[in-house]
């Protein structure tokens, strides 16, 4: 492959060199700086006070900027008296223009021979492959990778978007993460990259998925929930799931947790699929919060082995040279106009922005994106960082409250009710019912135009295009103004129940309550029959919308599940509107175990709802559950997994004579299913899973006091032969990582002189 080196900043340029001098050279090189006063655009790296070696990075002015600096530093490597000096170049050079560079040093300092330019760091790479791999910027976000990944065919149906990220690889700063990523995805086939909101997990995702794509992989993009993933996984073909915020986004705040039921099993469940598919990958990025929040009320999760797939990417991790670097690489390859640069390089203000507490890779691309700074003078841009780091949330509030009219306000409400992603025609149908809702209780009028209106306002300012007709929110962090926006004005939510057109709207407004305080709940309270009869409307429905590509189908919904969903904001809200409608669902999930019988995860999250209910009317319901117990046990003895079977036993009360009968039978239930439950010891991949069927064995002879010792001593055996294999290859790793990347703190002298940088390369 040949490099025009574009892709890379004068910082990454340096670091290059350094990698292939040492490498051809076998010597050590270390960076040195000539002073306050000199070789402010040079980098310098010695082995003694011999050689000296000057990199040079012209992107925009080439080779006449090149000259014309070599020229101003002419004078200056002359006084240093080098014994050897080598220039080397991002610019093509013919020999002419290396004569014309040695006639510049007339006092023969510089040899035709040490003057490497484009052509020869090229020749270098070709040596030297393995410093090219350590490189992985320099070939990922190169145009001959690009233009093999616009040209697979494979692309025509993903919402990647191949531009926006070759975009992002060109600011990345180099370190261990990607490699550490790439190497948990090879071993395990599925990589977790959590951490805080604009830490740079979907920047690591994309370019995990950039790089499968470059080999060929069928790229499979989930927008909405893991079942997406499911329907298009085809055995025997390379394909790589991309799914980016897994865990639900960000719409429970910093204290609920954004899972839906049902949904840890289908995650653990093709977490499971992928990690047995030699030709299948799958990426998952979260926050770091909600995970930990999922795993702490899921068992499902905690037994999946999540963990062991998990990098954590943290603010905190960054070292004063990276924050430098990130900076330094997003002003680098930003469109920022000369006069917002000097800003930032005078009376050194680019470090007040590293040094900031809230220092942040999400609000580093916003001041550096020109095109969010438009309506900011050169004269203000210190103040609107200052302001922006002070508080990132005000910004877009501002917005929201000052910029966007009652139009952009219903469809930014209706993205977020539907999770942040939606199809178009989905989009659309919850815009108009939930605008309508919102112009008749609020007062304001509407107009045939404010679909395509709303639209035009909130696109690429607070939702952006996916694929061809869906739409999702720019970032996480407007969701966290919607957040924001309804504990701050809680008849928002109000609105959005009765406005949803599907209950998972509903759902999601109802976990925002219980994670934002009551006064949320007061406004649905205060919403009175309208929000009663939106619940039960939506509820009551026997499937709910879910978005896949660009068409929408129904998944439908058990009768426990409507219930189990009902309970807890009948008991909180507590009118006789939602205990009419619970005693509704009571019956109905009833009267369909006389046909279908009871979805077992289902009925344990109903039966859990309630014993947690406290309000008199509800409770009425006790007899329902001692009903729902029994139906439970029938049917976990029809047959059930380990999982099921260890839900069952984990709700239900089994100790004294009055549950002797649940007891037997429940013992009865797991002699059934001996059988297939052993067999699930041959689908421990991790050793979460070994350790999660343990727990379940155990739990099983203690509770219901059957012999479990011949599947505890398989089950021993077959982790002791994965023991040994995990042990062989951690080690083999280690070898192969050891060292690869050396991450040295830089001071702010090294940081000043490569920001220096910024003001070479310039046409004038």
């Amino acid at each position: 492959m040949l490099y025009d080196f574009q892709q890379l900043s004068p910082h990454d340029l340096e670091m290059l060199v350094q990698d292939l001098l040492q490498a051809e050279w076998g010597v050590i090189l270390e960076s040195f700086k000539t002073g306050r006063d000199g070789g402010i655009d040079l980098r310098y790296a010695r082995v003694d006070h011999g050689l000296i070696v000057q990199v040079k990075h012209y992107v925009r002015t080439g080779l006449s900027g090149l000259l014309r600096d070599l020229k101003a530093e002419a004078a200056k490597v002359s006084a240093l008296n080098p014994s050897r000096y080598v220039v080397v170049t991002s610019v093509p050079l013919s020999p002419g223009n290396k004569q014309a560079i040695v006639e510049i040093f007339r006092d023969r300092v510089l040899a035709v021979a040490d003057i490497l330019g484009q052509e020869d760091l090229n020749n270098l790479l070709r040596r030297h492959p393995s410093v090219e791999q350590k490189h992985f910027k320099l070939w990922l976000a190169s145009r001959a990778v690009l233009d093999r990944v616009l040209h697979n065919d494979v692309m025509v149906q993903t919402e990647f978007q191949i531009e926006k990220v070759y975009a992002s690889i060109r600011r990345y700063v180099q370190s261990s993460a990607y490699p550490t990523a790439l190497q948990i995805l090879g071993r395990d086939r599925v990589v977790i990259i959590s951490g805080g909101p604009g830490v740079g997990k979907t920047t690591l995702a994309n370019m995990l998925l950039y790089a499968h794509l470059e080999r060929g992989w069928e790229p499979v993009v989930i927008r909405r929930d893991i079942a997406e993933g499911q329907r298009l996984f085809q055995r025997g073909r390379s394909q790589i799931f991309y799914f980016d915020d897994f865990m639900g986004a960000t719409f429970l705040g910093d204290r609920g947790v954004a899972i839906r039921r049902s949904e840890d099993r289908a995650i653990s469940d093709f977490i499971k699929l992928v990690g047995a598919a030699p030709n299948a990958r799958l990426v998952l990025t979260t926050r770091e919060h909600i995970f930990g929040q999922a795993l702490s009320v899921s068992e499902r999760l905690r037994q999946a082995g999540l963990d062991s797939h998990k990098i954590v990417l943290r603010i905190g991790d960054y070292s004063f040279g990276q924050r430098a670097q990130i900076l330094y690489n997003h002003v680098y390859f930003s469109d920022l106009p000369d006069v917002y640069r000097d800003e930032l390089l005078a009376s050194d203000f680019y470090l007040e922005i590293v040094k900031h507490p809230k220092f942040n890779p999400r609000l580093i691309e916003w001041l550096s994106s020109y095109s969010r700074l438009r309506s900011v003078p050169p004269n203000q841009y210190r103040t609107f960082i200052r302001n922006l780091l002070k508080d990132p949330s005000e910004v877009w509030m501002h917005a929201y409250e000052r910029e966007l009219n009652d139009a952009g306000r219903s469809l930014l409400l209706a993205l977020y009710g539907l999770g942040g992603k939606a199809e178009g025609t989905l989009l659309q149908a919850a815009f108009a019912n939930l605008h309508a809702v919102r112009a008749r209780r609020h007062g304001f009028n509407r107009r045939p135009e404010d679909w395509s209106t709303a639209m035009a306002e909130l696109i690429n300012a607070f939702i952006r295009p996916q694929g061809k007709t869906a739409f999702e929110v720019l970032d996480p962090s407007v969701t966290d103004l919607v957040n924001a926006v309804v504990r701050k004005a809680p008849e928002n939510a109000a609105d959005m129940v009765i406005g949803a057109i599907d209950f998972s709207q509903i759902d999601r407004v109802w976990e925002l309550s219980k994670a934002g305080g009551a006064s949320i709940a007061t406004a649905l309270i205060q919403g009175g029959a309208d929000v009663a009869a939106a619940i039960k409307d939506r509820v009551s429905a026997k499937s709910r919308l879910m978005t896949f590509e660009n068409s929408t189908f129904a998944m439908e919904t058990s009768p426990e599940a409507r219930l189990a969903a009902v309970l807890p904001i009948a008991d909180r809200l507590r009118t006789a509107e939602m205990s009419d409608l619970a005693v509704v669902l009571s019956k109905a999930m009833e009267t369909s175990w006389l046909t279908s019988g009871v979805n077992i995860n289902d009925g344990v999250e109903a039966l859990r709802a309630l014993e947690a209910v406290t309000w008199t009317p509800l409770t009425e319901l006790v007899g329902l559950a001692e009903r729902l117990s029994l139906a439970l046990v029938c049917e976990a003895q029809r047959g059930c997994r380990s999982d099921e079977l260890r839900e069952v036993v984990s709700v239900l009360d089994l100790d004294g004579p009055d549950n002797a009968d649940k007891l037997d039978r429940l013992r009865g239930a797991f002699e059934n299913s001996r059988q297939a439950i052993g067999a699930e010891i041959g689908s421990c991949r991790k050793e979460q899973d070994f350790k999660g069927l343990e727990e379940d064995f155990e739990l099983f002879a203690s509770c219901l006091g059957v012999d479990v010792s011949e599947e505890m001593e398989r089950l021993q055996e077959a982790y002791s032969e994965y023991d040994g294999y995990e042990e062989q290859r951690a080690d083999a790793m280690m070898d192969d990582y050891r060292d690869q990347y050396r991450e040295s703190r830089a001071s702010e002298a090294s940081v000043r002189d490569m920001f220096g940088s910024l003001r070479g390369d310039r046409s004038s």
